[in-house]
């Protein structure tokens, strides 16, 4: 993402995939990323209300449980112009949308089989501001 983008933030609660995602950054000379270790609730709030982070585009992968109310509030009112939703769980994925349908479209939907045999599928949503000219 960091070649499409002026800055990147990640947000990751297991500490040792932001130190892996650190390392991955500096061996490949990506300087515009920066990485933060803990609850994406408590570390996004700080980006958008403390730290005053507009961001145009949005990617987000929570666990099972989905986004946090909280998370979904910040980016209702901080309106990025695109939300990408990767979700493991397409019963969250459904819930979350119905919360964000009133600002935003579901342009895209993908479903990707990455456990064959199983019943378990991950689901890719592109999601866009209502009313936003895409650029």
């Amino acid at each position: 993402m960091s070649k499409y983008a002026k800055r990147v933030y990640g947000v990751e609660i297991i500490d040792e995939a932001v130190k892996d995602a650190k390392e991955n950054a500096k061996l490949n000379g990506v300087d515009n990323v920066e990485f933060f270790a803990g609850d994406v609730e408590r570390v996004l709030d700080e980006l958008l209300n403390v730290r005053n982070v507009k961001p145009d585009v949005v990617l987000v992968d929570p666990p099972r449980k989905g986004l946090d109310l909280k998370s979904i509030d910040n980016l209702c009112d901080v309106l990025p112009k695109k939300i990408v939703y990767i979700s493991c769980n397409p019963a969250t994925l459904v819930r979350d949308l119905a919360r964000l349908e009133d600002k935003y479209e579901v342009m895209r939907l993908k479903l990707v089989d990455m456990f064959p045999f199983t019943s378990h599928v991950e689901v890719c949503a592109l999601l866009e501001l209502k009313n936003c000219q895409s650029s």
